[in-house]
């Protein structure tokens, strides 16, 4: 897949569909993948943290999970084709894996959440295997869990363990396995369980979903300041290069 380097993150050029394509191909030849899906919070936070930064180019794929990250890329001529969440990779898999009973592994969320989670995914998706779970409330240096994921070969492990942590568990991990998808889904298993909401496709549509969020969690506002923030350092960098270009 290209890839984009947008303020020294390398994203993949693709769209939802053909990521999920890629995914699935990958499953079939029995290949490793390591996939981050980050938003402009990502970006900012890996332009202080340089272990994040670090994790963000190991990566096999990393994908724009925000519109801001689409936006950013255009304003800086390099424009990505539309944005690849995780959540809707996650549901995407799973719709896909109803079909062809992919075996999956879920790491994370609340030990009262993970139950209602691995509930509704085998109430609206009954073909897919879910070959092992833990919640996120676990020692890093346990090796129980990616012990059970060697035993059980999962297609697709999901890890909620919310950023930086499961880039972090994720690439301690990787080298333990043969193959599998990890794919870093944040607070994905919280909608799936329903005790999140997600906002409704209107606001989706307009891509104002972080507004909802927002609205719905007033104390997100100092996560929402990367934002402008990441949209001001956006504007330094397009003009710094129009300027270098120019001289």
């Amino acid at each position: 897949m290209k890839k984009i380097q947008i303020l020294q993150v390398p994203f993949v050029d693709t769209t939802q569909q053909a990521f999920i394509d890629q995914l699935e191909e990958d499953v079939k030849e029995k290949q490793k993948r390591f996939v981050i899906t980050a938003n402009p919070e990502i970006v900012m936070q890996a332009q202080k943290n340089d272990t994040l930064m670090r994790y963000l180019h190991q990566a096999d794929y990393v994908t724009p999970d925000g519109i801001g990250v689409v936006i950013g890329s255009k304003l800086l001529n390099q424009p990505l084709k539309e944005r690849v969440t995780g959540y809707d990779s996650m549901m995407e898999i799973l719709k896909r894996g109803d079909k062809k009973h992919y075996r999956l592994y879920l790491l994370g969320a609340h030990p009262e959440t993970l139950p209602l989670t691995i509930n509704n995914i085998k109430n609206d998706f009954p073909g897919v295997q879910i070959v092992g779970a833990h919640h996120g409330y676990f020692d890093f240096e346990d090796p129980a869990i990616i012990d059970e994921i060697k035993q059980t070969s999962p297609d697709f492990i999901f890890v909620a363990l919310g950023v930086p942590r499961q880039e972090q568990w994720i690439a301690k991990h990787l080298q333990a396995v043969d193959n599998g998808i990890f794919i870093g889904v944040g607070g994905s298993f919280d909608v799936i369980a329903g005790t999140v909401k997600r906002a409704p496709n209107f606001w989706v549509k307009l891509n104002l979903e972080w507004l909802y969020r927002l609205l719905k969690q007033p104390s997100r506002w100092k996560r929402m300041l990367s934002l402008p923030h990441f949209a001001l350092t956006v504007l330094k960098e397009k003009f710094f290069n129009r300027g270098t270009r120019n001289e």
